[in-house]
């Protein structure tokens, strides 16, 4: 059954799976767009479909939450939301990933959760992280339960309700603030490890000095390493390069038989057959070449051989050198030349710190400047939303029979802060003549629930269109605030799909669709079975959360809660 005036909801949950989840063995819930209640008798596993759906949008999974004796459990879920929506939604929560994802056919999320704690999460079947899917859990669902309720109290959660309200100028001014006070606090961390300790400062000056002035002395260049290595293996060596030479010079130009003289023979007697045959042509150049070649390498062998020289103090030397050169690779690293930039431009940074510091300091004192202007704009913009929130959450509060009940949303000083210059306390004074307490001070958990309730629907800050999850929120009231309660939940559902977990017949009445949790026993095990009902089914079961029990007055009374639909 679905709900008049629930045919343009945008974020719809349709399906529901659930496989081995605790006590749910297997489970598939078709949901409707608008509101729909689940109800059951304590203890059924109400709070197993809540369990459940949170696992699905990215929340904690526990490995005890896999039935005994399965080797995973498995959550899936159907959405179904316009087309420029989904993509919007997709795009924000899963970045790059969703340009891979098919959407045609809607959008499906699923879940397992192996019994050693292992998960996987999946988005229209491509493999997502938990976070990603947590992400896009919160653009579809809008969770509220008493551990929300809790949450309510904290400053943070307030202050960001609030803001929900602020107008285009002060929102644009709390981004800027927070951003700016964020680099404000950057500069003066910087400030402060410049100035620390000028001690430190000259300490380290006279280092980098010692250590430039000791490179730079010693004249190293990149080159000079590899020209006294070479140098330092031919000192070593020149006996066997000398006889190596020379065997190679008279190999070449010896008069009996060498290998210049073979070459021009064989020139002469190619010159004379080219005379008949031009084909040799080719042939006898290149032996010409070869044999003018063979004459320049005898030429310039015999050379070398003259320069060679052995020079045993040269060769000290180039050895002392290079282990001077070693010495200091090994003390400021095979680099030499960029640790010599490195610290060269440390010591001017260093040299120059009364500039930089002027630099910090002035825009220190900008930013602060302007962070004033920014958090004026935005205490009048809070002063002005707080007046927004405190007039609709009112406006909810008439329509759960508290109508009575005073709401402010009171702006307190606090020190300058990346959030600005105040936080918000909620405030409520439920009877004349009582105190107006914070909210988070309040005791009565059956006022506590409508007052929270009343303020989720004056909040802003969810995506639009968002499936509302209600879990138990009514705790503590009944009679006609339930009634009231329901119809609040029911016009809700007319704008949002709404899923409410309940233990009250008004409220359960009011949905569109009634979902019923049973624990029943099978084959020597507790299992828990999950169906919607409809008809005489619904009214039964709406007879049991009357009395107890199903009998003639409570069936009537039943049927009175469902006509009065």
């Amino acid at each position: 059954m679905v709900a008049s005036g629930t045919e343009d909801v945008p974020v719809v949950l349709t399906e529901l799976s659930v496989e081995n989840v605790a006590l749910i063995e297997a489970a598939t819930l078709e949901l409707a767009p608008g509101l729909n209640a689940i109800t059951g008798e304590t203890g059924a596993g109400k709070t197993l479909l809540a369990t459940a759906l949170q696992m699905l949008l990215g929340g904690r999974a526990r490995s005890e939450a896999v039935r005994a004796g399965a080797k995973k459990a498995t959550v899936e879920g159907t959405f179904s939301l316009p087309e420029d929506l989904m993509s919007n939604i997709l795009s924000d929560a899963l970045g790059e990933l969703a340009e891979d994802l098919d959407t045609e056919d809607g959008l499906f999320l699923r879940r397992t959760l192996t019994g050693d704690g292992r998960s996987k999460c999946y988005v229209n079947g491509i493999s997502v992280p938990v976070r990603s899917l947590a992400a896009l859990g919160e653009k579809l669902v809008s969770y509220h339960g008493q551990r929300e309720q809790a949450r309510l109290t904290e400053p943070a959660e307030q202050l960001a309700i609030l803001d929900d309200f602020l107008d285009k100028a002060a929102a644009g001014a709390k981004g800027e603030h927070r951003e700016l006070w964020g680099a404000v606090q950057r500069d003066r961390r910087e400030l402060a490890g410049i100035t620390a300790s000028s001690e430190a400062r000259l300490r380290e000056l006279d280092f980098l000095r010692f250590q430039v002035k000791e490179i730079e002395d010693f004249g190293y260049t990149a080159e000079e390493s590899a020209d006294l290595t070479r140098e330092r293996d031919r000192l070593r060596n020149v006996t066997e390069l000398m006889e190596s030479a020379a065997t190679a010079t008279a190999v070449l130009s010896s008069e009996e038989g060498g290998a210049v003289e073979a070459a021009a023979s064989a020139a002469s007697e190619l010159e004379r057959a080219a005379r008949h045959d031009e084909g040799l042509s080719g042939l006898l150049e290149r032996l010409r070449g070869l044999s003018a070649e063979m004459t320049d390498v005898v030429y310039e062998l015999r050379a070398y051989v003259e320069e060679l020289e052995a020079d045993p103090n040269r060769l000290e030397a180039v050895d002392e050198r290079l282990a001077a050169l070693r010495a200091l690779e090994r003390k400021y690293g095979d680099d030499l030349d960029g640790f010599l930039q490195e610290s060269l431009a440390r010591l001017s940074r260093l040299e120059n710190l009364d500039e930089e510091t002027a630099t910090f300091e002035e825009r220190i004192a900008s930013g602060e400047r302007r962070l004033g202007e920014l958090s004026v704009k935005l205490s009048a913009g809070r002063d002005q939303a707080a007046g927004r929130l405190a007039k609709k959450v009112r406006e909810n509060l008439s329509g759960l029979n508290l109508g009575g009940t005073v709401f402010k949303a009171e702006l307190v000083s606090v020190e300058p802060g990346p959030n600005g210059v105040e936080r918000v306390e909620f405030v409520v004074q439920t009877n004349p003549g009582e105190p107006e307490l914070p909210v988070r001070r309040y005791a009565s958990g059956g006022e506590l629930s409508r007052i929270m309730l009343a303020i989720r629907l004056a909040q802003e800050r969810v995506e639009p269109g968002a499936t509302y999850v209600f879990d138990e929120v009514d705790a503590g009231i009944g009679g006609e605030t339930a009634t009231a309660v329901g119809a609040k939940l029911r016009e809700l559902g007319g704008r949002n799909q709404v899923l409410t977990i309940t233990h009250l017949p008004q409220i359960a009445s009011e949905a569109g669709a009634q979902i019923v949790v049973e624990k029943e026993e099978s084959n020597g095990r507790t299992i828990t079975r999950i169906h919607t009902v409809e008809g005489d089914e619904r009214r039964r079961e709406l007879a049991r959360m009357l009395s107890g029990r199903v009998d003639e007055a409570s069936l009537a009374h039943a049927s009175e809660l469902l006509v009065n639909r």
